[in-house]
C-alpha cells in the first residue's frame, strides 16, 4: 500500500515537471521578427524575451506565457488600430507581462476571462480609455510596480482611467504610480481588491473610485481594502466610495485634493449612496473641499487626522448612519470648522432643533453622538402636537439613543416632528444628531393601481423586481400629477451595451438591464424627461428650449453633461434628470458658471424651476426643488426622492431656505 502511494507521487511529480522542462525562451527579433509571431509559436510556459526597440503591434495572448522586456526601451505601440488594445489577454491563465513600455492603444492592457495574470514593472502611458482594463470574469490579477501615465479619453470624451477592475475577484494593486488620468486613477466595478502602497497623483476625476457595476451587476458591490496609499493633487476626491460598496480605508495619506473647474468638490474622502466604510489612521491635509464628506452610507470612524481643509474637517449629511470607533479624531485648522452638516457645535445652555417628518407608521429611531468627552446632553423627541415630549434621555458614557413605535393614530394628528438636543454641561460639545423614520416601499402593483402605468417586459427579459419598482414608485410619486401623467408604460428589456433607456413616444419608456439605485433612478427620470418634453411642454416653451440649446453651441459649460450636447431633446432630458437628482448641486454649479460669464446653464435651471411651478394658497406661486438620496440607518439603505416647495426670487430662481424640511417619497 505504501509503495503504491509512493509510485503515484513520483508519477505525478514527473507529470507536473515535464512541461517546465520543455519551457523555452524565444527571443524577438532574433527568433521571430514580430512579437505576435513569437506568441503564436510559443508553448504554455515559454518566455518571450524582447530586445529594446519600438514594435508597432496590437498583441493577442491566449496561452500561459511570459512577455518580458530584455532591457529598458522595449516599446509596444498599439496606435495602428483605433479600436484595439495594445495587449489583449483572453481566456487563459498564468500570463506575465513585465519590463515593457505599452502605449498608443485603445487600452494599454485588456484582460478578459483570465486568471492569475501578473502585470509588473511596466511603463503604461498615453493609451485611451484605460491604461489597464480587467473584465469578463477575470480573477486574481496582480498589478505590481507599474507606472501608468496620461491615460486619455476616447472619442466622445469616454473615460480615461489609469486602471479599471470590472468584476475581478481577489485582485491586488500594489506599489504602482498612477498619474494624470483624464478620469480616475483606479476604478472598481463589482470587484474585490487589495490596494496598497500606490501613489495616485493629479487624476482628474478621483484618485480611487469604488462602485458596483451599475449595468451588469448592480446588486454586487465592490469590496476593497485600501491601505498605505498616497493620493496627491487629485480632482473631486482622493477616494470616492458609493452605492453600497464596502471599503476598509486605513493608513492612507491624502494631500491637496483639488476642486473641479466649477469650484465644486475637492474632498479628501467622499462616501455616498449607502457605502459601508471604515476609516482608521488616515491623514487628510489641504483639501479644497471638505476633508471628509459623508453624504450617505454607514461610516465607522477611528483615529484619523484631518487638517487645513478649505471646507469643513468633516461634513456629515442626513443620509449617513454614523458610528465613532474612538473620540481620538483630530480635526484642526479647517477653514469652515471641525464639522458641519448634521454635526454642529453646541455651547453650554444652547439647544439644537432638528425637524423631520413621519408619514408612515413604524419605528422612529434617534441617536446623538459627540466627539466631546464629559459632555452632558439631553435628547427630546416632540411629536405632532409639539408640546409633550415622547421620550427623553440624559447623556451617559454611551451615545444617546431613543426608539419608539409610531401608530397610525399618531400620524393622523400630523406628520411634523422635532428632535431637540440640549447641552446642559459646562463645556461646548460637538454633536451629531441622526434620525431614522419609516418609509413606504411602493410595489410594482402600486405603480399600476395608483398611477395607471402599465409595467411590461420584453419576451427575453424578466419582469421588474420589487427592488426596481420601489425606485420607480418613489420617482413617480414625487412628481406633480401632470408630469407623472406623461408616462403611460415602462418596459423592462435585456441589457444593451449601447443604451440604458429609450423613449418611443406616447408616454412609453423602455429600460435595459438590471439597473438599481441611483443609476435606475437617473435613467428612468431621464426618459421621463423625454415624455415631459413630448407631452407636457407647450409649443412656445419648446421653442424657448430649442433657442437655449442653439445658444449653447458645443461649450460644455452650457450643459449638465457631455451627452446633453447631442441634440435639444437629450439636453432637455439630461437637464430634467439632473434637476430632479440634485437641484441644489445643479443650481450651485450654474451660478458658478454664470459668475464666469457663462449664464446659459443658469437659464436652463430657471426653465426647469418654471416647469415645476405650483399654485398655492391665495394664488401664491412656488416651485418644487428635488434631490435623490440613498439614505442609511442602522438596518438598511433605501433610495428616496425628496422635494421641497420654495418661492421664486426676482430672477426666477428657487429661493432655498437655510434649513430645508424635505418631503420624502
Amino acid at each position: 500500500m505504501r509503495k503504491f502511494w509512493v509510485l503515484v507521487v513520483v508519477t505525478l511529480a514527473m507529470t507536473v515537471l515535464a512541461p517546465l522542462a520543455l519551457a523555452k525562451t524565444i527571443e524577438v527579433p532574433k527568433d521571430y521578427q514580430t512579437i505576435q509571431a513569437a506568441i503564436n509559436a510559443a508553448q504554455p510556459g515559454d518566455l518571450i524575451l524582447i530586445a529594446p526597440g519600438t514594435y508597432k503591434e496590437n498583441l493577442t495572448i491566449r496561452k500561459s506565457i511570459e512577455l518580458r522586456g530584455a532591457d529598458t526601451g522595449v516599446i509596444i505601440d498599439g496606435s495602428r488600430s483605433r479600436s484595439a488594445p495594445t495587449i489583449l489577454i483572453q481566456r487563459t491563465r498564468d500570463v506575465v507581462i513585465q519590463n515593457l513600455e505599452i502605449t498608443g492603444g485603445r487600452r494599454g492592457i485588456q484582460v478578459e476571462r483570465s486568471q492569475n495574470v501578473i502585470i509588473k514593472n511596466n511603463l503604461i502611458q498615453k493609451n485611451r480609455r484605460q491604461g489597464i482594463l480587467i473584465t469578463e470574469n477575470s480573477q486574481g490579477t496582480q498589478i505590481i510596480e507599474n507606472t501608468i501615465l496620461d491615460t486619455a479619453p476616447d472619442e466622445g470624451n469616454v473615460l480615461g482611467n489609469g486602471i479599471i477592475l470590472n468584476g475581478d475577484k481577489n485582485a491586488r494593486v500594489v506599489n504602482n504610480f498612477i498619474a494624470r488620468s483624464a478620469w480616475s486613477g483606479l476604478r472598481l466595478l463589482s470587484a474585490v481588491a487589495h490596494i496598497e502602497n500606490n501613489v495616485f497623483e493629479e487624476n482628474r476625476y478621483y484618485g480611487i473610485e469604488i462602485w458596483p457595476n451599475w449595468v451588469n451587476s448592480p446588486d454586487v458591490p465592490s469590496h476593497a481594502t485600501v491601505l498605505g496609499n498616497t493620493l496627491k493633487n487629485n480632482i473631486r476626491a482622493g477616494i470616492f466610495i458609493t452605492e453600497e460598496s464596502v471599503a476598509q480605508i486605513r493608513s492612507n495619506t491624502i494631500l491637496n485634493t483639488q476642486a473641479n473647474s466649477d469650484k465644486q468638490y475637492g474632498h479628501g474622502i467622499w462616501v455616498a449612496d449607502g457605502a459601508q466604510v471604515s476609516l482608521v489612521e488616515n491623514t487628510i491635509t489641504g483639501s479644497q473641499g471638505h476633508g471628509l464628506f459623508f453624504e450617505s452610507g454607514r461610516v465607522s470612524l477611528g483615529a484619523n487626522v484631518v487638517t487645513l481643509s478649505a471646507g469643513c474637517g468633516m461634513q456629515i449629511e442626513d443620509g449617513v448612519w454614523f458610528a465613532l470607533a474612538t473620540t481620538e479624531l483630530t480635526l484642526s485648522d479647517n477653514r469652515e470648522g471641525r464639522a458641519c452638516g448634521i454635526a454642529q457645535e453646541l455651547q453650554p445652555g444652547q439647544t439644537l432643533t432638528v425637524p423631520f417628518s413621519v408619514t408612515q407608521p413604524g419605528r422612529v429611531k434617534a441617536q446623538v453622538l459627540t466627539l466631546t468627552q464629559d459632555a452632558s446632553l439631553v435628547l427630546t423627541l416632540l411629536g405632532p402636537d409639539h408640546n409633550n415630549p415622547y421620550a427623553a434621555q440624559i447623556q451617559s458614557p454611551d451615545l444617546l439613543k431613543l426608539s419608539l413605535e409610531v401608530t397610525p393614530e399618531t400620524i393622523a394628528l400630523g406628520t411634523r416632528w422635532r428632535a431637540i438636543v440640549e447641552n446642559r454641561g459646562p463645556i461646548g460639545a460637538l454633536v451629531i444628531t441622526q434620525i431614522s423614520v419609516p418609509a413606504r416601499f411602493g410595489s410594482c402593483k402600486d405603480i399600476t393601481d395608483e398611477f395607471g402605468i402599465l409595467l411590461d417586459n420584453a419576451d427575453d427579459a424578466p419582469p421588474f423586481s420589487e427592488a426596481q419598482c420601489h425606485i420607480l414608485y418613489s420617482s413617480l410619486r414625487a412628481m406633480p400629477t401632470e408630469i407623472r401623467g406623461t408616462v403611460t408604460s415602462i418596459t423592462n428589456n435585456p441589457p444593451d451595451e449601447q443604451v440604458a433607456g429609450t423613449y418611443t413616444g406616447m408616454g412609453r419608456i423602455n429600460l435595459f438591464g438590471p439597473m438599481l439605485r441611483r443609476t435606475l433612478s437617473f435613467v428612468f427620470i431621464h426618459e421621463m424627461g423625454h415624455a415631459v418634453q413630448d407631452r407636457f411642454v407647450k409649443g412656445k416653451q419648446n421653442a424657448r428650449w430649442r433657442e437655449l440649446f442653439r445658444r449653447s453651441g458645443q461649450d460644455l459649460d452650457n450643459f449638465v453633461s457631455d451627452y446633453a450636447r447631442t441634440n435639444d431633446h437629450e439636453d432637455f432630458a439630461e437637464t430634467f434628470a439632473t434637476y430632479v437628482d440634485d437641484a441644489l448641486g445643479l443650481l450651485k454649479i450654474a451660478r458658478e458658471r454664470a459668475a464666469r460669464g457663462k449664464p446659459i446653464l443658469l437659464e436652463k435651471v430657471k426653465f426647469m424651476a418654471e416647469l415645476f411651478k405650483q399654485l398655492g394658497p391665495s394664488d401664491s406661486i412656488s416651485t418644487l426643488v428635488y434631490q435623490v438620496r440613498l439614505k442609511t440607518d442602522d438596518e438598511r439603505t433605501r433610495l428616496l426622492v425628496r422635494r421641497v416647495s420654495v418661492s421664486f426670487d426676482s430672477e426666477g430662481l428657487p429661493v432655498l431656505p437655510a434649513l430645508i424640511e424635505w418631503e420624502e417619497f
